[in-house]
């Protein structure tokens, strides 16, 4: 065996090592699925929700991604401190490919469901999942598990005081429709930031 397939047959093992002690092999699944089925079951439905400005029509899939938050921030909490602390594996950046590929996943379910359904809406799920992912790493950087909570504030700020009338305000983001490049933008933007911060604050931890 020759150098280079030492080092593939190694970098495998890592990867494997890694994904064993994400829990991927199984919350991995569970989010996919859980965040499909809820899409789908609900993202026709509105509700009414007090808020300090009325009582607006909220969309229940402007809820579907909290799920699937909780479950990634599992994974990316399932640790093996002794070997991660090392330096000799790029956990940081394959963390990073996990976040990128379950938003990836998220937005490919969001398409499949809003073309199945004919309705643009179901996109707004896996628009939500990316800029509510941003905000949860983004708060990781600072207050660890817990940060989960922050998408769960956006989206009770954004039911309270996010809207005039049934009008979202442009900075809820979440509440915008499906076509708004808005919306887009700053959710590239937000998770663009929150991977940034990840990676920040792994190396002050290294």
């Amino acid at each position: 065996m020759d150098q280079a397939d030492s080092r593939h047959l190694q970098g495998q093992h890592v990867v494997s090592w890694w994904f064993k002690a994400r829990k991927g092999h199984i919350l991995l699944p569970l989010a996919l699925v859980v965040f499909a089925a809820a899409l789908f079951a609900v993202q026709d439905t509105t509700v009414l929700l007090p808020s300090i400005t009325g009582s607006p029509r909220v969309a229940l899939s402007l809820f579907v991604p909290v799920p699937v938050l909780a479950l990634l921030m599992a994974m990316l909490e399932s640790r093996l401190p002794a070997a991660e602390v090392s330096g000799t594996r790029p956990v940081t950046r394959m963390d990073n490919a996990l976040v990128i590929a379950v938003m990836g996943a998220a937005v490919l379910c969001s398409a499949v469901i809003a073309a199945v359904q004919s309705t643009a809406a179901a996109t707004t799920g896996g628009r939500n999942a990316v800029f509510l992912t941003g905000l949860m790493l983004l708060g990781r950087a600072w207050a660890g598990s817990a940060a989960v909570m922050f998408p769960v504030g956006w989206l009770v700020t954004v039911a309270v005081v996010g809207f005039r009338g049934n009008i979202p305000r442009p900075w809820t983001v979440v509440a915008l429709p499906a076509d708004s490049t808005f919306a887009v933008a700053a959710s590239l933007a937000a998770f663009a930031i929150g991977l940034a911060a990840q990676i920040r604050s792994s190396r002050k931890t290294a």
